[in-house]
């Protein structure tokens, strides 16, 4: 490839970031699912830490600003949180479940807080 042809450093740090990006926001997405299907979570999130780290590398070929490596570390922050919040509920998978059902099932507050006191008791049991 001649060297037109080839993406600038600056354009492949931009490309970087929106794919961080779009990784955090399908990493959010499937955390809102129920169950069966935040098993995608945490390998959504594994694929927005590469990308963070492909991110890392090639902002420290380059002369960057401190906003890259603050979306960066924002990024990697994110991609852990979500990551572990998911991985624990799937841990914890039969009482995420019962919880699930139970808030679908809500339809007061009142019932909100049952559901809510119910799934805190089953993690301690």
């Amino acid at each position: 490839m001649s060297e037109r042809e080839q993406p600038s450093h600056r354009r492949k740090v931009a490309d970087a970031i929106l794919w961080i990006v779009a990784a955090m926001i399908a990493t959010y997405a499937a955390m809102a699912l129920p169950l069966p299907y935040k098993v995608a979570t945490p390998v959504v999130a594994i694929a927005a830490v590469v990308a963070i780290i492909r991110l890392f590398r090639l902002a420290s070929k380059g002369e960057h600003t401190m906003l890259v490596w603050l979306a960066g570390t924002a990024g990697l922050v994110g991609a852990v949180l979500f990551g572990g919040v998911a991985t624990s509920q799937i841990i914890m998978w039969e009482p995420t479940v019962t919880y699930e059902q139970c808030m679908a099932e809500a339809l007061t507050d009142t019932a909100l807080v049952a559901c809510e006191d119910q799934y805190s008791q089953s993690l301690w049991d």
